[in-house]
């Protein structure tokens, strides 16, 4: 019913500026099946049937988020999260600026993961890793319940860029999103 997709599973990684874990893939699979009546439908979706948010336990689930400090050494770089994308840019603290800083990721007070069907997942030239009905495309993990999207994410759907999913989003929630993530934190990345 449930998988890993190849794209999730190489974004969350230590290292990566992305949430991460340590515990096994397989117990992720399990907490999401456990939690999956908790199920609720993913920012721009209306109903439960193309992407939906599953929030489970966060123990074993990191934040790799440095607080944002006046000074702080910051990097930039151009990058794509998938060759066929466009490219933007990605600022970041590395992490051996943060560790001397004092700054380490942390662990996870909530996680969301989210899935995506098989439908959504084939939209916008996207592809599937698996046969299953739905694939874990993303791993949520924060010191906040809920948090809004990436606003270049809500674009990309929006505008049904190349892997993008279809959605539609009001014009408070992309001013929440770029609110938020102005002064969320930064990426922790190597």
């Amino acid at each position: 019913m449930i998988a890993w997709s190849n794209f999730a599973i190489k974004r969350h990684k230590k290292g990566t500026g992305n949430s991460f874990f340590n515990i096994s893939y397989t117990e992720v699979i399990q907490r999401v099946l456990d939690s999956w009546d908790k199920k609720y439908p993913g920012q721009g979706e209306t109903g439960l049937d193309r992407k939906v948010v599953v929030p489970i336990n966060p123990k074993g689930f990191f934040v790799s988020l440095a607080p944002l400090v006046d000074g702080m050494p910051l990097r930039a770089e151009v990058v794509r999260r998938q060759p066929h994308e466009d490219p933007y840019v990605e600022t970041y603290i590395e992490t051996k600026d943060a560790e001397r800083l004092g700054i380490l990721p942390f662990p996870a007070i909530f996680c969301n993961i989210v899935c995506y069907s098989a439908e959504a997942l084939l939209e916008n030239d996207g592809e599937r890793t698996t046969e299953q009905e739905w694939e874990i495309v993303a791993v949520l993990a924060s010191h906040k319940e809920k948090e809004s999207m990436l606003p270049l994410t809500m674009a990309r759907n929006f505008l049904e860029k190349s892997g993008g999913t279809k959605s539609i989003y009001t014009a408070e929630e992309f001013a929440v999103s770029i609110y938020e993530n102005s002064n969320n934190g930064i990426k922790i990345k190597d």
